[in-house]
C-alpha cells in the first residue's frame, strides 16, 4: 500500500512540475504584454496628435494580434498537456469554479458573436467605424485581456506601484499642458489634446480608471510607504481631474468619493484618510485657483488666463472658487476633531482593558471601532443623496414638460432636459434611443453590430435627415453614453450582459473586501469607469484598461494568498 501511495505521490509531483514548466512561458507572456500595454501604449504617438486615435488603434490591434498568436498556442498546450487534479490545483488548494463575472463575460462573448453573425454591416462591425474602432474583434481582444490576466497573472510582481508610476507621468504631462506648457513637441498641439492620450474626452476616460488606484489605496493600505506613494499620486491625479476640462470627471469624483465614504465606516483610520482625501481635493482646487490668478492674459476672447484651464467652464470656475475654500476649512476641522475624539476613545478603552485585567477577568472582547458609533451618518448621507436625486428628477421632468414653471430655477439649463442638457448629452441620448427604436425585433435583441451605431443610423432616411440637421459638421458615431451605444450595437441582451460583468465583479469584490481590502481598489476603479462612461464612450485608451481591472480583480478573488498593502 505504501508503495502504491509513493508512486501516486511521485506521479502527482511529476504533473505539478510539468504544470509549472508549461505555465512559465504563459506568465512571462503576461508580463511582457502588461509592460507594453501599461508602460508603452499610453505614450505611443508617432505623429503627435495627428491621427493619434488611428495610431493608438493600430498599435493596440498589432499588440493584441501578436499576443493572441503567441499566447493562444501556449495556453492551449498548458491546459491540454496537464491532467487536472480533481477539485484542486497542483498544490492541493481548491480551484475556484467559474465566477459570476466569468459567466457574464462568456455571455457577453456569445452575444457579440450572435450580433456579428446577424449584422448587415460585417465590414464595419469587424474592427469598428473609422476613428473609433470598437468593433467585434476589438471586443474579443478586451475579453481576451480579462481571461489572460485573471488566469495567468501570478502576483509575484506587484503591479499597482508601476500603474501609479506610469499614470503619474501621464497626469503630470497633462497638467503641464493645461498650463500651456508642452515638454514634448507634439504635432498639432492645442488645448483640445492632453498628454500622450489625445482628445480631452479620451484622456478623461483613461484618467477615470487610473486616478482611483491612488485614492483607494491611500484609504485602505496598511503600509506607510504605499500610502505615501498613493498620497503623491492622489494629489497629482486630483489636480489633473479638476482642471482637465471634461465635466464627466466630476461624475467619477462623486462616485469614488461616495464609495470610499461608505467604506470608511468600517475603521476609524479609514475615515481619517477619507477626510485627508477631501482635504487633498479642496486643497488642489485652491492651489489651481492661485496659479490661475497669476496666469498670462490670452488674446482668445473665449478664455482668460491659461487657455488650457478653460476657465469659462462654470464647473471649473465653481471648483476654483470660495465653496471649495470653505469646504477645505470644514474638512480640516473635522479631521482634527476626529483625531482627538478617536484618541480619547482609544485611551478610555485602554483604561477599561487594564481594569478588567486587574480584576482577573478573561481577555475582553475586541472593542469596536469608534467610527461605528456614528454609523447612522452613513445612512443619513445616503438617504439625503437619494432624496436629492429624486427631487432633482422630479424638477427636471416637471420643468421639461412645462418650461418656466420653476420660476427663477427655470433659467438654469440643468433643470431642462433638451438637446443642450449636459453638454448636448440630451441630444445624443435622445438620438441614440431613436435609432434603437427603428431596429427590427432581432436588432433590438442583438443590435446592429458592434460599432455600427452610425452606419445603421444614417441608413434610416428619417433618422439620417434628423442627424444631419442636428450635427451638420460632424457624424454622430455613438450616444456619448456607453449603455445606450451598446443597446444599439449589440441589443438589449448585449447591454444586460455588459452591465452584468461589472455587477458580478463589484459584487464579488465587495464580498471578499473585508478579508482582503485591496478588493476595494478594483471595485472603485470599475465603478468609476462605468458611471463615467454613462456620459462618455468606449475607446481604445479607456475600455481596454477597464477589462484589465476586471481581470486583476478576478485574479485577486481566485488567489487565496492575502496581499499586505
Amino acid at each position: 500500500m505504501k508503495l502504491i501511495n509513493q508512486k501516486a505521490k511521485e506521479e502527482r509531483n511529476k504533473q505539478i512540475n510539468m504544470r509549472e514548466l508549461l505555465g512559465l512561458p504563459c506568465r512571462i507572456g503576461v508580463y511582457l504584454f502588461l509592460f507594453v500595454f501599461v508602460v508603452v501604449y499610453p505614450f505611443y504617438a508617432p505623429e503627435g496628435y495627428i491621427q493619434i486615435a488611428t495610431n493608438k488603434y493600430r498599435f493596440f490591434r498589432e499588440m493584441a494580434l501578436i499576443t493572441a498568436k503567441v499566447m493562444i498556442p501556449l495556453i492551449a498546450l498548458y491546459y491540454l498537456s496537464v491532467v487536472p487534479q480533481k477539485n484542486a490545483g497542483g498544490d492541493g488548494e481548491k480551484k475556484m469554479p467559474f465566477s459570476l463575472t466569468d459567466l457574464f463575460m462568456l455571455l457577453f462573448l456569445e452575444i457579440n458573436c450572435i450580433s456579428y453573425f446577424f449584422s448587415k454591416y460585417k465590414k464595419e462591425a469587424s474592427w469598428g467605424t473609422s476613428g473609433w474602432y470598437m468593433g467585434f474583434f476589438m471586443m474579443l481582444a478586451f475579453i481576451g485581456i480579462y481571461f489572460l490576466i485573471s488566469r495567468f497573472y501570478d502576483g509575484k510582481v506587484d503591479l499597482l506601484p508601476p500603474f501609479m508610476g506610469v499614470s503619474a507621468v501621464v497626469f503630470a504631462w497633462g497638467l503641464l499642458n493645461r498650463f500651456s506648457v508642452y515638454p514634448i513637441d507634439m504635432h498639432y498641439d492645442n488645448i483640445s489634446f492632453i498628454s500622450g492620450i489625445g482628445n480631452i474626452n479620451w484622456f478623461c476616460g483613461y484618467w477615470s480608471v487610473f486616478f482611483v488606484i491612488g485614492v483607494a489605496l491611500y484609504v485602505v493600505s496598511e503600509k506607510r510607504s504605499m500610502r505615501t506613494m498613493a498620497a503623491v499620486h492622489s494629489v497629482l491625479s486630483l489636480a489633473m481631474g479638476v482642471v482637465e476640462g471634461s465635466d464627466s470627471a466630476y461624475i467619477s469624483f462623486g462616485v469614488v468619493f461616495f464609495f470610499l465614504f461608505l467604506v470608511s465606516f468600517q475603521k476609524t483610520i479609514y475615515m481619517k484618510r477619507w477626510l485627508d482625501l477631501c482635504i487633498f481635493y479642496c486643497g488642489v482646487c485652491q492651489i489651481m485657483r492661485v496659479i490661475a490668478a497669476f496666469g498670462p492674459k490670452e488674446l482668445d476672447p473665449e478664455y482668460t488666463g491659461w487657455t488650457g484651464l478653460n476657465l469659462i467652464n462654470p464647473t471649473i470656475t465653481f471648483m476654483l472658487g470660495n465653496v471649495t475654500l470653505a469646504a477645505l476649512l470644514i474638512f480640516v476641522l473635522l479631521r482634527f476633531w476626529l483625531g482627538r475624539t478617536d484618541k480619547k476613545y482609544a485611551t478610555q478603552n485602554s483604561i477599561e482593558n487594564r481594569m478588567e485585567e486587574s480584576h482577573g477577568q478573561e481577555e475582553a472582547p475586541e472593542k469596536r471601532e469608534w467610527i461605528q458609533n456614528i454609523v447612522w451618518l452613513k445612512y443619513a448621507v445616503a438617504g439625503l443623496l437619494a432624496s436629492g436625486a429624486v427631487v432633482y428628477l422630479i424638477l427636471l421632468i416637471v420643468n421639461t414638460r412645462t418650461p418656466g414653471i420653476l420660476g427663477p430655477l427655470s433659467k438654469y439649463t440643468v433643470f431642462l432636459f433638451d438637446g443642450s442638457w449636459g453638454s448636448s448629452r440630451g441630444a445624443t441620448w435622445r438620438d441614440g434611443m431613436l435609432i434603437y427604436q427603428t431596429l427590427s425585433w432581432k436588432g433590438r435583441l442583438f443590435g446592429a453590430g458592434q460599432d455600427c451605431f452610425a452606419i445603421y443610423g444614417y441608413s434610416v432616411p428619417e433618422v439620417a435627415a434628423l442627424l444631419r440637421e442636428q450635427w451638420p459638421s460632424s457624424r454622430l458615431t455613438n450616444a456619448h453614453n456607453e449603455c445606450i451605444t451598446f443597446l444599439v450595437n449589440i441589443g438589449i441582451f448585449g447591454l444586460l450582459s455588459f452591465i452584468g460583468i461589472f455587477f458580478g465583479s463589484v459584487k464579488s469584490l465587495l464580498k471578499k473586501a473585508k478579508e482582503e481590502p485591496l478588493c476595494y481598489v478594483f471595485a472603485a476603479a470599475l465603478l468609476s469607469y462605468f458611471f463615467h462612461n454613462q456620459f462618455s464612450f468606449s475607446q481604445v485608451t479607456n475600455i481596454p484598461y477597464a477589462f484589465l481591472m476586471l481581470g486583476m480583480g478576478e485574479n485577486l478573488l481566485r488567489n487565496s494568498t492575502k496581499h499586505r498593502y
